[in-house]
Formats: structure tokens, sequence, C-alpha cells
């Protein structure tokens, strides 16, 4: 067996180990709690440990949020006075008396309340400013050896229009609003003294996403000088993964082969960036299993839909960011979903200025791990391309789209779904995506799509594209069409 192997049987033993808990009982009830329980639990080698006491602190859950004030180039944090930041402190120095701390806007979840509601809430009476679908960074435990505490870390962004309330917390809290600018925040990252953990974890979180000191920098010299949506177009860099560093996209060019005995079933690719292309019904948005979009600054396709879709003023300040929001409503509580999962969106502006009538949003890469970035599984690739195809299909199919003789869903653009932030090589893709169309389309009875192209950005995505299609055209699956 290989070390794989090994290691996936280990991890599935560990993952099914049980614990029992024989008693519990509450022996600190104030503002903090504490439990003492009696439990039991099954060892490496498979037995289970005598029965064994341990005291558990109960807070509950718990939300942080990292705001990013659009308008003020900064970061929105909070300064309050907390008694163990001062017993800590004093193991250092017996008479200092700080006991203040710079740190995220936070509290506790409330009974029936939602991990996200309570984001909300405590965003408003801390901050003072409204927040609407934070987006989750993480969710882990505060000190799994002495609490249950679980905390859920948020990322917010805001604008001044947003500060509807004064902050400072409420009853008897004494909270101070921090605007702290971008290169001072990630300056005191960098030197180590950022002091609260969450604060730590979305600062790197925040970094990651803009990849780069460099990319920092472009961000406070140029983003924000002119205003959150005045960026141009993510698509005028290559977007991440396709493409080596300096090589630009190829000129816009559409390559077609016909399904042998099925001259009305076309397949091939499009050339070029994702913004240049038009006249194709459905964009596939590839996204990772949280369903969250890449920002306007990004580098990547998601980034560049995401932008096209937005609706902006007449000077090209984002006003609505419309394909993100509706994504946003569609995943609802789900917060996670499942590898293969498809969820369909309007397109927006893209309706009107590309032509594309619905987004589809299919999940292609999963987390690692917080902060470790996501991964492409190329065995669950052609299952995304089939269950892309099938949802096609049914939103050809839908009654309402029938009786009101909407017109159909004919053509689909695929990226080479997992060659970005994934990880794969694109030849390997191309070699998994293109034979699952192929395969729907020889193998559907009747299906509604007509056309199926991929994304080829740059020259190597058209070679490996080229390899692929040549092969069946070879085999005689295929019958080159005419090229647009």
């Amino acid at each position: 067996m290989t070390r794989l192997g090994k290691f996936l049987l280990l991890w599935e033993g560990l993952m099914s180990r049980k614990a029992v808990i024989q008693q519990q009982r509450r022996v600190f009830d104030d503002f903090f709690k504490i439990d003492e329980l009696i439990v039991s639990h099954e060892q490496l080698d498979g037995t289970m440990s005598a029965p064994q006491k341990r005291l558990v602190f109960e807070r509950g859950d718990s939300v942080a949020v990292l705001l990013l004030n659009l308008d003020t180039k900064s970061v929105v944090l909070v300064e309050q006075f907390k008694v163990p930041t001062l017993v800590a402190r004093r193991r250092d120095d017996p008479s200092t008396t700080d006991g203040w701390i710079v740190e995220t806007a936070a509290g506790m979840v409330e009974p029936g309340e939602t991990p996200e509601a309570a984001a909300i809430r405590e965003t408003l009476e801390e901050t003072g400013y409204k927040i609407r679908r934070p987006q989750l960074i993480s969710k882990f435990f505060s000190s799994p050896g002495g609490t249950s505490e679980r905390i859920f870390l948020y990322f917010a962004e805001v604008r001044e229009a947003d500060k509807v309330g004064k902050g400072g917390g409420v009853d008897d809290e004494d909270v101070k609003v921090l605007h702290v600018p971008l290169d001072e925040f990630f300056d005191r990252l960098d030197k180590g003294t950022i002091e609260d953990p969450k604060l730590i974890i979305a600062a790197y979180w925040l970094q990651d996403h803009m990849k780069s000191a460099e990319d920092r920098r472009q961000l406070i010299n140029s983003f924000w000088s002119q205003g959150r949506s005045k960026v141009n177009a993510p698509s005028a860099a290559p977007p991440a993964g396709q493409g080596p560093t300096g090589q630009g996209p190829l000129g816009l060019s559409t390559v077609r082969y016909a399904i042998k005995g099925k001259p009305d079933l076309l397949i091939g690719y499009k050339t070029g960036a994702i913004d240049r292309i038009k006249d194709v019904s459905i964009w596939v948005n590839s996204e990772n299993t949280d369903m969250m979009m890449d920002r306007f600054l990004g580098k990547s396709v998601s980034a560049s839909i995401r932008h096209l879709g937005a609706n902006k003023d007449e000077n090209d300040n984002v006003i609505e960011d419309t394909i993100e929001e509706a994504l946003r409503s569609a995943v609802g509580r789900r917060a996670h979903v499942k590898i293969g999962t498809v969820l369909v969106t309007e397109s927006g502006a893209l309706v009107a200025t590309h032509e594309v009538q619905q987004i589809f949003h299919a999940a292609t890469v999963e987390g690692i791990g917080a902060g470790l970035g996501v991964k492409a599984d190329r065995t669950k690739l052609a299952q995304c391309v089939d269950r892309l195809l099938k949802r096609a299909d049914d939103e050809n199919n839908r009654v309402w789209r029938i009786w009101t003789r909407r017109k159909r869903l004919e053509s689909i653009l695929i990226p080479m779904l997992g060659a970005g932030d994934g990880g794969l090589p694109v030849e390997d893709v191309a070699q998994t995506i293109i034979p699952a169309a192929i395969e729907y389309f020889r193998y559907s009875e009747t299906p509604t799509l007509k056309e199926i192209y991929f994304l080829a950005y740059a020259s190597r995505h058209k070679s490996a594209c080229d390899q692929v299609l040549d092969q069946f055209c070879s085999d005689g699956v295929l019958v080159r069409s005419a090229e647009g």
C-alpha cells in the first residue's frame, strides 16, 4: 500500500473514533461558566481510556469581523480594556497598568442567533458600521485545550455612508474605534506587533488576497485613489493560472468541431480574454466550495465576471455588485457547498454588453486550510462538467421558460477548471474536461445546448485544447467545422 493510502486509512480511523461523556455538571455559573465532565475516549490502540475528569470553560460561540473601509483606505479596528490582557502583561512587567488591546470587532453569538447575524449586530454596536452578508474567512477553536468556544471570523467591506451609528459598544462597554491605514496595518503584521489572534488570522488572509507587497502598493496607490471600482477591468492582466508571467491573452477567435452524426452539436474553444467574448448564453464561473467570488482587483475569471456584471454609473464606478450579491442570495445559509455544486444567477450588466443570459457558478476547488489556499481534484472535474451541462438542459426545460417562450440557453463557455489557484496543469485539465463534454453530447438523447466552448486564454491553453480535440477528430468522433 502506498504512503498516501496508509495515511488515508489512518485519517479515516482517527475521524471515526468515539468519545463518551458519562457525567456532566456545571460547577461555576456566572458571566463565564465552567462544566465538569467525566469522559472516556477511544485511544490509538482501539481501546477505551479510563474515565477522566475534565473541566471545560464554556463560552459558546463567538464572532469577529475584519472591516475594510473603502473610503478611508483603512481597516476598522477597536481598542478595549481587557483584564486578562493586563494580567498576562504583568507576567513580564509587574508594574504595568496596560490592559488595552487592539482587535477586530467581536462578540458572543446569542441563543437562537446565527453567527452571521451576530457578526452584523456586533459590528454595528462596536463600530457603528452597518454591514451586509459578511464573508466567512474561517471557523476555529480559540483554545481547544480548555474551552469549547468557536470563533467565526468574517470579512466585510464598508464605506463612510455605512456609518449609521456612533459605535462604542453597548451597556458598560468602552470601545474606541480605530482606522488603521492599510500600509501601517501590514507593517504591524510584518513586525509581529499584532496581539489579537483573530486579527492576525484575518490580516494574513487579507494579505494573501492582495497576493504580494507589490499588489498592496498598487492597491493603496492606484485602486484606492480612484475609488473602489474605477480600476481597470481585471482581464487587463493575465488571469491567475492562465499563462506565464509576461504572456498576454491571445487574439479573439473560435475553433469548432461537430459531433460526427450530429452536425448541429458543436464543441470547441474561444481564445483570448473573457471580456472580449460575446454571444455565448452561459458563462461558467469556477469557484471555491465557499462560493466566494474574487475581489474586483483579482487576476481571475471570477474577478472579471464580477466586475463586468456589476451595475456602474457614468464614471464606471460600481454602484451595485450584482452577480456577487445574487450568488450570496443563492448560497443562503449554506455557507459551504460540495464539489460539483452548480448555482445559477443572473448575469447583471453582461446581458446587455455581452449577451450573456446566465452565470453558472460551479464549485470546482476546495480550501485546504486557513491561509493555505485551495486545490482542485482532477478526478472530480469530469463530474463538474457533467453537472454543468445537465443544469443547462434543466434550465432550458423549466416550465416557465417554455410558457414565456424565453430564448433558450444554446451555448456555454467553460474556463480551464482547476488550472488557476487549483494548481492543476492546464494539459491535465483539458484532457479531463473536454472528453467529458464530448461524451455528454454523444450520449445525450435530446440535449438542449447546441454549443460547448472552453476558454483558451493563452497559447498554452490553445495547444492543450488542440491536442485533445485533434485526437478525437483522428478517432472519427469529431468533424472539423468552420472557425470564427
